[in-house]
């Protein structure tokens, strides 16, 4: 009877231990669009807002955002002066938000994935990873996914 209790306390311990460990070093990360619907002949902006949403428990955590899309570019839009750089289609970078757009003379298949990848700028380990799904229509418009 001592030994079943003991060994269940030992249990309960070891698990609370490996628990409370493992929570801090997590990052949850998810890509956030600003629009859900997207049409580059009649939209006001040049692409689909990409928006890296993590929380972390870390602090002065290192990160960089490493972006890849199996279809179309990634765009860096500056509002203030409307300067718009096109940044290709897997790029690392510490800008946590970003516009994806199609690229001229591009064929665009019907449906594709775009990748968010959290690593450590140190040491380049993956640290967390998410993925969004853009489906284009009959009409040319591209939905967002999730």
């Amino acid at each position: 009877m001592k030994i079943k209790k003991f060994i269940s306390l030992l249990l309960i311990f070891t698990a609370f231990l490996s628990l409370s460990g493992c929570s801090d070093k997590k990052i949850k990360v998810s890509i956030n669009s600003g629009i859900i619907e997207y049409s580059p002949t009649t939209s006001s902006v040049p692409g689909i807002p990409l928006n890296a949403i993590f929380k972390t428990n870390i602090k002065n955590e290192n990160v960089k955002f490493h972006w890849v899309t199996e279809q179309g570019t990634f765009l860096k839009w500056q509002q203030d002066n409307g300067i718009i750089n096109i940044l290709g289609k897997n790029i690392k970078t510490n800008e946590q938000t970003l516009y994806w757009s199609v690229v001229p003379n591009e064929k665009i298949e019907k449906s594709f994935k775009i990748y968010l990848i959290i690593e450590d700028i140190d040491s380049s380990k993956v640290i967390s990873e998410a993925r969004i799904q853009i489906e284009q229509n009959k009409e040319g418009l591209f939905l967002v996914k999730k």
